[in-house]
């Protein structure tokens, strides 16, 4: 097992990690610290360690390229990856490990964590992306095609997830061209070169800090179409790979379509019809669908109008039961 923390400008956290890591119950792993060109003392701070870790340090290139250097450098069968603000719960590769025994031919395998917000509020990841209801109060999920689940249920945590060497260097690296879900694309690559497993337990804890450095979720919240144009870059390169079957596109297609109403919606919240209307003409166009329709159509009606009819659609659709 080869363990990959890539870090920039983090010596206040990086420790934790590491530290959590080195806490490990298993104990055959390698570590592997890749300094993405830090300005701290992240290097000094990490001394301490020397003899206990492999620290890499590079001009800075940004993440994907960070956790590259750190597989091209690594030994082991199975790479698992860690950012240097989270941290492991100690059983966290024992029972990574102990399911990869018994289920070998799984290429990749994940488990649930527990998300820890800037405010201090805490919820299990598998609830936010809907994965949690498809194991049926069971502790274990296997998929043995993945691809399409992975599409549906993103974002993926990838401080969750370890994966074979074989997989990573079938699917390719990382994508360095990417500074958003970046581990979404790998993780979706990933998906089409064997099964998926998925342990139904929190056994990383995920923090979202205040740094200097804007964290994925202040980027979405601040930028929000930025980040789903991102995303739609993404569909459209995965649906490139010729291995995909027709199924495998299809949803592609669904996402794509379901992707450009939430652009437009995002343009009618902002005042600009003419721009949300286009965006709806093209998700039904991607992907038709009576709800891409509705939204064409409800979009030459005056803003007021529209904004009022989406509200009280939202309102509806959060109803609880029995109302």
């Amino acid at each position: 097992m080869s363990v990959i923390i890539p870090t920039f400008n983090r010596e206040k956290y990086v420790r934790k990690a590491l530290e959590s890591v080195l806490a490990q119950t298993y104990k055959d792993y390698e570590v592997i610290v890749v300094d993405d060109g830090s300005k701290d003392n992240t290097k000094e701070s990490l001394k301490r360690y020397e003899g206990k870790i492999q620290y890499i340090y590079q001009s800075n290139s940004g993440v994907s390229a960070a956790r590259n250097t750190g597989i091209k450098h690594a030994c082991g069968e199975w790479l698992a990856f860690l950012d240097s603000d989270d941290e492991w719960k100690p059983e966290y590769l024992s029972k990574q490990m102990e399911r990869v025994r018994n289920n070998l031919e799984i290429c990749m395998q994940t488990t649930d964590c527990l998300f820890v917000g800037m405010n201090g509020e805490t919820r299990r990841y598998f609830e936010s992306n809907g994965a949690l209801a498809k194991f049926r109060g069971g502790d274990y999920l296997f998929l043995k095609e993945p691809f399409q689940f992975v599409i549906k249920h993103q974002p993926w945590q990838i401080g969750s997830t370890i994966i074979s060497r074989d997989a990573v260097e079938g699917a390719g690296l990382f994508d360095t061209r990417l500074t958003l879900s970046e581990d979404f694309d790998l993780m979706a690559r990933v998906a089409l070169q064997g099964p998926f497993g998925m342990i139904n337990e929190p056994l990383i804890t995920v923090y979202r800090r205040n740094e200097s450095i804007e964290c994925l979720t202040d980027q979405v919240k601040k930028s929000p179409i930025h980040a789903r144009e991102s995303d739609e870059r993404i569909y459209e390169k995965l649906k490139e790979i010729e291995t995909l079957k027709y199924k495998d596109i299809k949803v592609l297609n669904d996402v794509l379509s379901s992707n450009r109403r939430a652009i437009g919606n995002l343009f009618l919240a902002n005042g600009k019809i003419r721009e949300a209307r286009d965006c709806y003409r093209r998700a039904l166009f991607i992907s038709p669908s009576p709800t891409s329709l509705g939204k064409y159509l409800l979009s030459f009606l005056p803003l007021k109008r529209q904004l009022w009819i989406s509200e009280k659609r939202a309102n509806l659709k959060n109803k609880p039961e029995g109302i």
